[in-house]
C-alpha cells in the first residue's frame, strides 16, 4: 500500500507543474498562516478548506464544517435555549419567516450538540500503543 502510494505521488509531481512544488514566499506563508488563525470562532473550529470563503455567511450554526469544541457544550445549550425564546416570541408576533429560519438554526443547533454526545460515547477511554510500523525492505 505505502509502495502504491508512493508510486502514485511520484507520479503525479511528475505530471503537475514544477512551480506548483516551489517554496512559498513569505506573503504566501503568512497568508496560509492567517487562514488558520480565522477558522477559530466562538464554538470551535471551521474545517473550511484553505483558500475557500466562507459559503454560509457566517451562520456557523448551520455550517456542517463547523466543529464544536467539546468544552463549548454550555455555550451551544444557551443558544439553543436563547434560540427557542426567540421562536416563542416571534410566534407570537407573527413573524412567520422569523420563526421557520430560528427553527432552521435551533435544528441544526441539536443536531451539533447530539453530535458532541455521540463523540463523548465513543471516545476510546485509554491509548492504545500501536507501536511503529515496519516498512518491508526498509530500514
Amino acid at each position: 500500500m505505502i509502495r502504491s502510494y508512493r508510486t502514485y505521488l511520484d507520479t503525479r509531481r511528475a505530471n503537475r507543474p514544477a512551480a506548483e512544488y516551489r517554496e512559498p514566499t513569505e506573503e504566501e506563508w503568512d497568508e496560509f498562516q492567517k487562514h488558520f488563525e480565522l477558522r477559530k470562532v466562538e464554538l470551535g473550529t471551521c474545517g473550511r478548506p484553505y483558500g475557500t470563503p466562507c459559503a454560509h455567511e457566517h451562520a456557523c450554526i448551520r455550517c456542517p464544517m463547523l466543529r464544536v469544541d467539546p468544552a463549548q457544550r454550555r455555550r451551544l445549550e444557551e443558544i439553543i435555549r436563547n434560540l427557542t425564546d426567540r421562536i416563542d416570541e416571534a410566534r407570537a408576533n407573527g413573524w412567520l419567516g422569523e420563526v421557520q429560519g430560528l427553527q432552521v438554526s435551533a435544528e441544526a443547533a441539536r443536531n451539533k450538540l447530539a453530535s458532541l454526545d455521540r463523540m463523548a460515547r465513543n471516545r476510546p477511554r485509554a491509548s492504545v500503543d500501536l507501536g511503529m510500523p515496519m516498512i518491508p525492505g526498509e530500514r
